[in-house]
Order: structure tokens, then sequence, then C-alpha cells
């Protein structure tokens, strides 16, 4: 397990921009991220503070090389799960576990959404994204998955547990992750959703399975997806922050675009500074207090 006073979610503007203020507060973050967000879609940036016109991309890898110039470490791949623990935050990657005094996120606001008949409609009613909140609820009963990748995979691993059957509806997408032996795995294309007032089944072209409840890892989880995991307080999406940038959890921040407010790389760096100096605060505090 490897430890670090502070764990950013997301290599983008805000997660670098509170790594360098942790940092330089002499507070020790790591930052880990799969991509480099949303920025790279900004072919050209014109409204930046004391830039006339820089690339996105440009712009994020200038960040992470200033960052890592200071001593940052930044790690290139996908967290599948984070956790409050007596501890602090564990947080688990593809192949590594982290564990945090204080954890941010700050990888945006995306969400895969899923192109399927009737999926909406059912949304608290069997159709869930949450397999660590809502699991009990289908105790011995029949669930899919509805994914192919590694967060499938880490939902797939709770829900085998306490469910007596647990399928993997890929909906013709190709499996890039190992699932649980457990798990039965279809690969058909995913016409509908069907059922009363609840979820019963799920249609496809020449078929059909009865189950109880859906969930949804389509992708890589965001962060509001993780948050919304450990009881985190969200509203149309977005995770609701105080003005320290800080959760309705002590210890867990959120900045940049998975926040409310105007999506623009100028508020996310904004955000980026006022969670990593409160970070930092809340960190030395807790060290502090164990004295």
């Amino acid at each position: 397990m490897i430890e670090s006073d502070i764990l950013i979610l997301g290599k983008g503007p805000a997660g670098i921009q509170a790594a360098i203020y942790a940092k330089r507060a002499n507070i020790s973050p790591i930052v880990i991220g799969k991509d480099y967000g949303m920025c790279v879609k900004a072919r050209t940036v014109e409204n930046f503070y004391g830039t006339e016109t820089i690339n996105g991309t440009e712009l994020v890898k200038n960040g992470i090389t200033q960052a890592e110039n200071l001593g940052i470490e930044v790690v290139s791949t996908e967290v599948v799960s984070v956790s409050f623990e007596e501890e602090g935050y564990l947080v688990k990657t593809l192949d590594k576990t982290y564990l945090a005094k204080a954890f941010l996120f700050a990888s945006g606001a995306h969400r895969n959404v899923a192109r399927i008949r009737n999926i909406n409609k059912y949304e608290g009613k069997g159709v869930s994204y949450c397999a660590v909140c809502d699991a009990f609820f289908y105790k011995n009963k029949t669930v899919a998955v509805l994914g192919h990748s590694d967060y499938a995979a880490n939902e797939v691993s709770e829900l085998v547990e306490i469910c007596e059957k647990v399928y993997v509806l890929t909906n013709g997408e190709i499996i890039n992750t190992q699932f649980d032996e457990r798990a039965i795995i279809i690969e058909d294309k995913v016409l509908e959703v069907t059922g009363d007032t609840k979820v019963e089944s799920v249609k496809f072209e020449n078929h059909e399975l009865e189950v109880s409840g859906i969930f949804v890892a389509l992708g890589t989880a965001s962060s509001t997806d993780l948050a919304q995991k450990i009881g985190v307080a969200i509203e149309r999406d977005r995770i609701l922050v105080n003005e320290s940038m800080e959760t309705n959890i002590p210890g867990l921040y959120a900045a940049g675009d998975c926040t409310p407010g105007y999506q623009q790389i100028a508020k996310a760096i904004g955000d980026g500074c006022v969670a990593g100096m409160n970070m930092a605060q809340y960190v030395r505090k807790l060290k502090r207090n164990k004295r």
C-alpha cells in the first residue's frame, strides 16, 4: 500500500493546481489520472490569463511538467474505487492501493450515458450506478452489470458476493478486462429495459433476460460516480462543496468541472488553488492532533 498526505484524482488544471499549492505548503500529494480530460478538446484557448493563444493539450502538459519539476508524483492509471477507512481514504487503481489523509475529486464531469430504451425511466427503480451503495437490496437476487471494462469488473466483484446471479451485459462492446469467473457474460446488443413499476427484464434482439436490477458501469468511473458511492452530496450530477471546496465529508474535496458553476479552465484552476490550500491546512491539523 502506498501512503500519501493527499491523493488527487485528475491531472487536469484543477488537480494539478491543487497539487502545486499543497506541495509548496510542504504537504505530500500524489496525482492520479487516466488521461488529460476535457482540455484536449480545446484546440485553441484564447481567454486564459497571460496567454494569447495555446492548445488545450499543451496547457495541460505544461502543468504536469511544472508539477513533476516540483517533485510531485503524477501517475497515469484508472481509479476504480474510493472508500473511507479509519486510517483515511483508501483508493484502488487497476494495479495499486493508496491511502491518503485527504482526497480531491478533480477528474471533470464526464459521465457515460447508457443509450438503451427506457433505462432512464427506471433510475431508482432497479437501475443503479453504485454497487457498494445498493447491492444489499438485491441479496440473493439476479442482477446485471452494464459495462465491459475495469469499472464494470469492480462493480461485479462487489455484487457476486451478495447476489444469487450476476450477468455482465457488454452491449456489443469488446471486453477489455478480466471479470470474476462467477459472472455470466452476454455480449449481445441490449435493446430495451422493461418492467411494470420497476425493472423486470432486459430485452435483446433474439431473447430476453429476467433481472431484478441493472448496475450501470460504462467506461471509466467519473468523479461523480465515485463520490456518490461514499455518500457525497450530489445535485444535478455535480459534487456539492463549500467555500473551501470541501464536500459534506471531512477531508474529501472536489474542484473543477465536477462541481457546480461554469466549466472553464480559469474556474478549475481557481478551485484547485482553494482546494490545495485548504487540504494542506486539513492535513496539518490532523498531524498536530496525532502528536
